[in-house]
């Protein structure tokens, strides 16, 4: 197979897959200078479209059946990709920290946006985080966006001045890191706390692979993230010394989370009943 014919093949896969959006404009950039990296990006893509194929062949309908059949080939991948024959990428390009928001974007499509038919799933999108109303007659909105790697949003029809304008309600926000310190989690916090300003029932986590602060120093509890989740349990100094100490990705807290979003989509699609209603359970609120 040559470099033109890998870039047609990943044309067809669906857009939302960052990784393979990533290979797929790698490829595209080898082609413009000769070849560059040819053979390595030839292997990587035969391994890629193998767990395309993968993928689609298994059909389990039970969350924990689904991942305890992807994650392995996940997990093979990832390392093949970590092999120093195919470490040609600058960690800039997020050539393989775009792995992870591709298992989760296929998690999410599978079990959670196909059970709610009103809600969208998108990878690597700006979300409205804040917006101002001002009485400029050519820019009566500001809207303050944020860059996450997952997101799922309902699409809402807003008009300005009978201009129709882009808005989604972001139902959950979802921003992936390698290795996670408490400089990026402070970071986080502030978009977070602006999110549920503007959108007080929305869901954030923050999912890591490995840990990279003293963990035990920290409390997050009063922050406005829902979640801080590390997929390996696992700190980055002990990988940092050894990489083939690395752990594998927890397929019960993989599922755990899985089932919190759903739990909480279920609990918030749906507006709430009347006050009258809500007055005769004693409970205005919840």
């Amino acid at each position: 197979m040559t470099l033109g014919e890998l870039h047609t093949n990943l044309l067809s896969i669906d857009s939302q897959l960052p990784h393979g959006s990533n290979l797929r404009t790698k490829i595209s950039k080898s082609i413009e200078n000769g070849g560059r990296n040819e053979d390595v990006l030839l292997g990587i893509g035969a391994e890629y479209s193998a767990l395309l194929e993968n993928i689609e062949g298994y059909t389990s309908e039970d969350t924990l059946g689904w991942i305890n059949e992807c994650l392995p080939d996940f997990e093979k991948y990832y390392t093949f990709l970590r092999e120093d024959r195919n470490k040609k990428f600058s960690h800039q390009s997020d050539f393989l920290s775009s792995l992870v928001p591709e298992f989760l974007y296929q998690l999410y499509l599978k079990f959670v946006v196909s059970k709610f038919p009103d809600l969208e799933i998108t990878t690597q999108k700006d979300i409205v985080i804040d917006m101002s109303f001002l009485p400029y007659q050519e820019l009566p909105m500001v809207v303050k966006p944020k860059r996450v790697d997952v997101a799922i949003i309902k699409t809402m029809p807003l008009k300005i001045d009978d201009t129709e304008v882009d808005f989604n309600i972001t139902m959950v926000g979802v921003e992936v890191k390698t290795n996670l310190d408490k400089n990026m989690i402070s970071g986080v916090e502030y978009s977070v706390d602006r999110l549920k300003k503007t959108f007080p029932l929305s869901k954030f986590y923050l999912i890591s692979e490995f840990a990279d602060f003293a963990f035990e120093k920290q409390n997050y509890a009063s922050s406005q993230i829902d979640e801080i989740i590390i997929l390996r349990k696992q700190k980055r100094s002990e990988v940092r010394r050894d990489i083939s100490l690395t752990k594998d990705i927890d397929i019960e807290l993989v599922r755990s989370h899985i089932d919190e979003v759903l739990n909480y989509l279920e609990s918030v699609i749906d507006a709430p009943e009347s006050l009258n209603t809500r007055m005769q359970l004693g409970k205005l609120i919840n």
